[in-house]
Order: structure tokens, then C-alpha cells, then sequence
């Protein structure tokens, strides 16, 4: 009686579901005004809605599409908020009002909008990064704490309030003296560096190879990534001052993380205008297997909804609707325990 009930509750909670998921949320988002009235009450939280929207596209959204979204209406803006809390209201030393708000924007609407306007998004974590910073100047090769990047990348934080660049956790490579004589003996060609002989990567799946350089008087970096077993490599160019150095490398510091950012997220981008389905068996092992999936299924971002399609004593046939790759669900479902078989083309799950 028991397992069927567990069953039914299922059931009727997969009804177009859509999943709760900290992507469409923005906290902590602090706006200050003069309030006289409800008037001026409402326009600064319409303020903060303007800044958490900008918030969530630049954490979200590619560099261009996040820019293309700027002057969206606060009128639209408002229309996509769901709910939204005042945490905190105080006073500053001029008597101005500042405010703080939790905001979540309704993930249906955000949708229809990110398709209306072809925008795909970026479903995209905290991770964490090994960083090997690598400062060339005329025959010097700079490493750890001779390094600029390697004594202030950790602490040098973006100073603007609406970019968010704290999904990626950065680990500095420790000092390693087979690294440092490898990378010695191929300063006449740093570019053709491989990642996969430096010791500071072995025991980190995610790392960043980062050479910054000086060519005809210009400053240039050259970053070698490896994040979920993908490759990228790209050139940056940057801005030097030789008036003031330290500012250049501090202003460099902000370009590289946005840059490192921008292909973190390039890796996992998700089409809303094309959603796709996938029925999967779920083996039932315990009770509240089925429970545990609608747990799991309710924070997936990319799930749209869900429903069982055949019961069983054994198993359960459950469809799916996602948005971007099945490898991004299968990726997911296997980060919350999940084992998945696949044969011929047929998905089996069960719950560890």
C-alpha cells in the first residue's frame, strides 16, 4: 500500500513541473534612494529588479547577449520577477534608504524571452580551477610569488556590482620544481607548452595554463584550458601602461577572469528553442526511490517537466522534457549518484 502511494504523489506532483533551481535567483542585491512615499518605495525596488536582471544576464549569458539585453524595459523587467524579499532596510550616513533584496525571476517567462530573441543560456556551476600563471618579461620568466598574476589573482576581485565572477573557485599551482624547469626549457616557445606534462594539473580534472607576454610593447595572454575534459585555448590582448604597471596588470587580472568566465560558459550553453524528451526506466530498488528522482529532477535547471508514463512493481517509465544536450542530462543525473545504463538506445536508472 505503502510503495503505491509513493507512486501516486509522484504522479501528481510531475505535472509541468518546473524545476527550482538558484539560476534564476539574485541575492544581496543593495540599491539606495530617498524614500518620501510608496511612489518613490516602488521606484527603488524597481531599481533593484533592473540591477538583479543585469546581474543574472551577465552570470548566465554570453558577453554580447548579456549587452544586448541592457536596455530592456524596467516594465518587461518587472513582468519576469516571481517573488521577492526585502532582507534588510537601513539608513546611511546622508539619511538615504538602503535596501536589500532577494530576487527570483520566474523561469518560464525568462525562457519565452531568451527564445523570443534567440538567446541561448549558460547553465553553468561553481567550479573549481588549478591556475599556473606564467609572466614573461624580455628573457625573465616569472613564476609563483615573482608573479604579479600569481600573488594577486586570488585577492583582486571585480569591482563592478553588477558582474558576478564568483562561480569559478581558483587554486593556485603549487611550487613544483620538475614544473619549473620544464617550462625553462621551452621558453623559446611557450605556446606549444603541454598542459599534460606539468605536475601542478595531475591531480586536478579543471585547470587553466595562463602565459602573459610582451610582444612589440604589448601585453598579451595566451590561456590553455582543460574544464569537463575539454580543450580550449585562447589569445587575449590586453592593455599596458608602462606609467603604471601594477594598475595594467590589476585591470588585466579582471579581463582574464571575465575571459576564462566567458568560456566556461561557452561549454554549456542551452538552446530554449529547442527542447527535446527522453523516456528512461527507473529500477525500484527502495520505496522512496521514486521520491528521491522528483528531488533530484525539481533542481535541474534543464528539465522543463516530467511525467510517468508505466508502473510497475520493478520499475517506473518516466519522459522528460530538457533543454541542450542529453550529454548535459546524463552529466547531471550522474553528479547526484545516479547510475545510468545505457543499451541500445534504452536508459536504465537506479538510485545509489
Amino acid at each position: 500500500m505503502k510503495f503505491f502511494f509513493c507512486i501516486l504523489l509522484f504522479i501528481l506532483k510531475t505535472e509541468n513541473v518546473f524545476s527550482e533551481n538558484l539560476t534564476y535567483d539574485v541575492n544581496n542585491v543593495a540599491v539606495k534612494g530617498v524614500i518620501s512615499n510608496n511612489s518613490t518605495n516602488n521606484k527603488l525596488i524597481e531599481s533593484a529588479f533592473k540591477k538583479a536582471f543585469i546581474i543574472f544576464t551577465n552570470k548566465t549569458l554570453l558577453r554580447d547577449d548579456a549587452l544586448s539585453l541592457r536596455e530592456i524595459s524596467p516594465k518587461i523587467i518587472k513582468d519576469l520577477v516571481f517573488t521577492y524579499q526585502i532582507t534588510k532596510n537601513e539608513k546611511d550616513q546622508n539619511k538615504d534608504n538602503i535596501t536589500t533584496l532577494n530576487i527570483k525571476f520566474d523561469p518560464k517567462k525568462i525562457n519565452k524571452l531568451l527564445a523570443a530573441k534567440r538567446i541561448s543560456y549558460a547553465d553553468v556551476s561553481n567550479i573549481s580551477l588549478t591556475l599556473f600563471p606564467i609572466l614573461v618579461k624580455g628573457k625573465d620568466i616569472l613564476l609563483y610569488e615573482e608573479n604579479f598574476f600569481y600573488k594577486n589573482w586570488i585577492t583582486l576581485k571585480n569591482k563592478e556590482e553588477d558582474v558576478n565572477d564568483e562561480l569559478i573557485n581558483y587554486n593556485l599551482a603549487l611550487e613544483n620544481i620538475e614544473d619549473l624547469e620544464y617550462i625553462i626549457n621551452n621558453k623559446e616557445n611557450m605556446n606549444s607548452i603541454n598542459t599534460k606534462n606539468i605536475n601542478s594539473f595531475n591531480n586536478s580534472s579543471n585547470y587553466v595554463l595562463l602565459i602573459t607576454y610582451f610582444t612589440e610593447g604589448k601585453l598579451k595572454a595566451f590561456i590553455k584550458t582543460s574544464i569537463k575534459n575539454k580543450d580550449i585555448d585562447r589569445n587575449v590582448d590586453l592593455i599596458f601602461s608602462s606609467e603604471n604597471e601594477n594598475k595594467s596588470y590589476e585591470e588585466a587580472i579582471i579581463i582574464l577572469k571575465k575571459e576564462i568566465n566567458q568560456i566556461w560558459k561557452e561549454q554549456n550553453l542551452i538552446d530554449v528553442n529547442t527542447p527535446s524528451f527522453l523516456d528512461f526506466f527507473l529500477e525500484v530498488r527502495k520505496i522512496d526511490d521514486y521520491l528521491k528522482l522528483k528531488s533530484i529532477l525539481d533542481t535541474m535547471d534543464i528539465v522543463e517537466n516530467y511525467s510517468v508514463l508505466e508502473i510497475t512493481n520493478e520499475y517506473s517509465k518516466i519522459r522528460i522534457k530538457y533543454k541542450g544536450k542529453v550529454n548535459k542530462i546524463r552529466e547531471k543525473l550522474s553528479e547526484k549518484k545516479i547510475n545510468i545504463q545505457i543499451v541500445d538506445n534504452v536508459w536504465k536508472l537506479n538510485i545509489q
